[in-house]
């Protein structure tokens, strides 16, 4: 009888011994029935634990001072600072930058799962400017559309585009008979306002041939000069107008480009052009 017993404590020895989970360099594996195929319980583990076991995951930042804070923070006080694992990678594409903490740097491989990542987003006054930009406008429109983004035009020129703007707009049953450049560059456009069938009061509109915007480029970041010229088109009597903006394109990789700069003198990381 005590054979017996003690054989049946043998088989169940051995059977919790088998069913026991085996930790197999950072992983926990686990054999279980019916084929005894080993079962990787890592996940669970570290689920079950007070902590993750090492850093993961993705943070979607809305400003560069968030993104200089987040990276500051990974350095921590060890003697070994993070940055010697990470990279910056910032797309002028796509105007993103991705901070990758576990990289493949140096000789050390990095599971590349520890990131933070931040956008650089137009501001609505700019991206209002581009959206408007080459495109005609009635006198009507283009009056209401100078008023509205007023606060936007820079200089002595604003005034100026401003009065033909309300001149335009104040002024009905216009019709427009020329237009010649003057000595200063601006345009000078003759019109006929119709007063009644048989009557009429000849005048002129001055306008310039450039104006000037003071706009953010990016969400809290600076302010930029952009130049416009202004563009019209005499048709039936009536007028079109529209402005082109000169290579808004440049202020907008110069505006990126500052926030590169930004990261490279105070982040104490390596900033790469391209994706992660």
């Amino acid at each position: 009888m005590d054979s017996l017993k003690e054989n049946f404590d043998l088989v169940q020895t051995l059977a919790a011994a088998a069913m026991a989970s085996e930790k197999v360099g950072s992983s926990h594996q686990l054999l279980v029935p019916p084929n005894y195929s080993h079962k990787d319980i890592s996940e669970l583990v570290e689920k079950a634990a007070p902590a993750p076991f090492r850093k993961r995951g993705t943070v979607q930042l809305g400003n560069i001072a968030s993104l200089l804070a987040y990276c500051a923070d990974q350095n921590g006080a060890d003697t070994e600072r993070a940055a010697d694992f990470g990279y910056l990678f910032a797309d002028p594409e796509t105007r993103s930058i991705t901070a990758v903490f576990n990289d493949h740097r140096g000789p050390t491989p990095g599971w590349r799962d520890h990131r933070a990542s931040f956008k650089a987003e137009y501001t609505p006054e700019f991206d209002n400017w581009l959206r408007h930009n080459k495109q005609p406008k009635s006198q009507t429109e283009f009056a209401e559309f100078i008023e509205d983004n007023f606060a936007d035009l820079q200089g002595e020129d604003a005034t100026n585009l401003l009065n033909v703007a309300t001149t335009i707009q104040a002024t009905t049953g216009i019709n427009f008979a020329s237009a010649r450049r003057l000595q200063d560059g601006q345009t000078q456009l003759t019109y006929n306002e119709v007063i009644d069938a048989k009557a009429g009061a000849d005048g002129a509109l001055k306008i310039p041939q450039t104006f000037a915007l003071g706009l953010r480029i990016f969400k809290n970041g600076g302010g930029y000069k952009l130049t416009a010229r202004l563009k019209y088109r005499l048709a039936g009597g009536g007028v079109k107008f529209w402005y082109e903006l000169e290579r808004p394109e440049r202020a907008v990789e110069d505006a990126f480009q500052g926030y590169i700069d930004e990261l490279t003198e105070k982040s104490g990381y390596t900033v790469l052009i391209g994706k992660p």
